[in-house]
């Protein structure tokens, strides 16, 4: 129970006094005094300091993406990379500065991490283009490896979504690239990042990797994604819709809505190809996207209602 309340304040969802206050239910212990936990003039001083944080940030971003867009070109080699590999340094030390004894604090490092995953990344794809003067196939390899290393080691530092989506994300990337850079078969490369996502619902499933619902809806989106990308092959197309009908059945089953709306825009990517490969005609798609979107909604509907069951059972 106590890592559970871990992943709790890492994600997020509940503050630091919070945190204390279950742990001392757990242990027995006497009840945090009042002042540990936060007036609701300090609660919302907290927010507007993350929500101006957060906006800065961003303001900072575009600014920022306005003046390389301007002066890129005249940068040159060396210029680019210190720009890329500076940004990325200064949000992972950003980051570390951010106390995060408080939810707040614990999101706003967790965002800049997340974002220093993403310049890390940038950073080692220019400096595969540029330095190594790899292909794209080699440049994604790279850059994906480096990231996911970088990742899972901010993951460990704060386990969160953000950092673990990051890691997840990273290691698709990885994979895809990996099987482009050894393969010839321009379809493989998402039968890579299809497995990926399998193997990472798999993990959530089975509580591995945690949260699970989190965990699920992520691992198959990947899993589409890669399938989408097999397409237009049969056996791509009969990849993509076994996925979408595996997803959306499955999230009947456990009652997530979340996990079908996944599958529904899977489904949305994934039927107006097959339907016009497999059945071309005018009135083919549209019927067939009808009728599957009827089912859809009925499947959201039951699922709302059952998991309105299960609340109150």
């Amino acid at each position: 129970m106590s890592n559970l309340i871990d992943h709790w304040l890492a994600d997020g969802l509940i503050t630091s006094a919070q945190a204390d206050r279950m742990r001392a239910e757990l242990d027995g212990s006497p009840h945090p005094v009042a002042h540990d936990i936060p007036a609701d003039g300090r609660g919302r001083t907290s927010l507007v300091v993350e929500a101006l944080a957060y906006l800065g940030g961003v303001i900072v971003m575009v600014a920022a993406g306005l003046i390389s867009a301007q002066y890129w070109s005249e940068l040159g080699d060396t210029g680019q990379l210190a720009v890329v590999g500076g940004a990325a340094a200064a949000l992972l030390l950003a980051g570390a500065l951010v106390p995060a004894h408080s939810a707040p604090g614990v999101r706003l490092r967790s965002v800049l991490w997340l974002l220093c995953t993403a310049g890390t990344g940038a950073f080692l794809a220019l400096f595969a283009d540029i330095v190594l003067e790899l292909d794209g196939s080699a440049i994604g390899m790279v850059a994906g490896g480096g990231a996911a290393a970088l990742a899972a080691v901010l993951w460990w530092r704060l386990p969160g979504l953000a950092q673990q989506a990051a890691f997840f994300v990273a290691m698709m990337v990885t994979a895809g690239a990996t099987v482009a850079q050894l393969t010839t078969g321009p379809h493989l490369p998402g039968l890579a990042v299809w497995t990926t996502g399998g193997i990472w619902f798999l993990l959530g499933w089975f509580g591995t990797v945690q949260p699970r619902r989190e965990v699920q809806a992520l691992a198959a989106a990947a899993a589409l994604i890669g399938a989408l990308m097999t397409l237009p092959t049969n056996v791509g197309m009969v990849l993509a819709l076994c996925t979408v009908v595996a997803v959306v059945v499955l999230a009947v089953v456990v009652s997530d809505l979340l996990l079908l709306a996944v599958g529904a825009l899977g489904a949305l990517n994934t039927l107006p190809v097959v339907v016009n490969e497999w059945f071309p005609g005018e009135l083919a798609a549209p019927l067939v996207l009808l009728v599957v979107g009827a089912l859809l909604v009925t499947a959201a509907v039951y699922t709302a209602k059952r998991g309105k069951g299960h609340n109150r059972d």
